[in-house]
């Protein structure tokens, strides 16, 4: 029988250091269902936006991105774009992260009653071979996301992630000193050098200070980290995409919420940055 709520161990483990793994909670029939909408929803883009390849692929678990990888490589945007917004709407990927068993996993780990779920804080990444612009930079997920310092996030992979992946790098324990001071610098997006705006205000020597993990996963598994654990994405260096569902979750009896109004961040339109450890509206 698979494990869906944590143990105590487990949970004690996350207090600890921020995070915790649990192996194969997903079923292998709910991925496979997901990447066969990526592969039709790829496949119907690609044909619309490049009339004249009737080229056929066929589908299977593991080239269910064909379409979106040919994409790529002929620079068809739209595409590549188009997907990767389609993606969160998928049906399959919705009910797993408002699943009754997810929501009583958050519930134990965030030791609270009242979980929401981040409107616009669910989604995919799609992490192609050696892109450097969208290679999510070392942040914490509370500082562009809000809602609640009580907060979880929610990673599944799509295929399994190897260290040639770009696999997630964690700094275990950095979420017990709370949300740290960001920079925001707006003229970096604008300018295109880079999606993320957001800078942790972090000496080097601290952040070497902290023990690190990077996350080896297969397809099928989840990992818990709480919003306020420093991480970051590595380099694809296969010739596949790296794909993970995320979903984020707060605590609705956190009197930080309430300051808020329960408000989401920078996916809402709501800029922050922090000093002294709160949060000041830019936007």
């Amino acid at each position: 029988m698979k494990k869906s709520i944590p143990h105590i161990r487990d949970i004690n483990y996350f207090k600890k250091n921020g995070f915790i793994i649990l192996k194969d909670l997903i079923s292998k029939k709910k991925i496979r269902d997901i990447k066969k909408e990526i592969y039709a929803i790829s496949k119907k883009l690609y044909i619309k936006y490049n009339k004249g390849d009737d080229l056929e692929i066929n589908f299977n678990n593991e080239n269910f991105d064909a379409y979106l990888l040919k994409a790529k490589k002929k620079n068809l945007t739209k595409v590549t774009s188009s997907t990767y917004d389609a993606c969160k709407k998928i049906f399959t990927f919705i009910s797993i992260l408002s699943s009754e068993k997810i929501k009583k996993i958050a519930i134990k780990i965030m030791e609270t009653k009242r979980v929401g779920i981040l409107n616009r804080g669910f989604g995919v990444r799609i992490d192609y071979p050696y892109d450097k612009y969208y290679k999510a930079r070392l942040h914490q997920d509370y500082s562009s996301q809000l809602g609640s310092l009580n907060g979880l996030v929610l990673y599944i992979p799509l295929r399994n992630i190897d260290y040639k992946s770009g696999p997630i790098k964690i700094y275990k324990k950095s979420h017990l000193d709370g949300v740290y001071d960001t920079i925001v610098n707006m003229n970096l997006v604008k300018e295109k050098k880079t999606y993320d705006p957001y800078y942790v205000d972090i000496s080097k020597k601290k952040l070497n200070n902290f023990n690190t993990k990077k996350l080896i996963l297969s397809e099928g598994d989840v990992v818990f980290f709480h919003f306020c654990l420093l991480h970051e994405s590595g380099l694809n260096i296969s010739n596949e995409i790296r794909w993970s569902l995320i979903a984020r979750y707060m605590d609705f009896d956190k009197s930080d919420a309430l300051e808020i109004d329960y408000m989401g961040g920078q996916h809402e339109g709501n800029i922050f940055k922090f000093n002294n450890k709160k949060p000041i509206r830019i936007k």
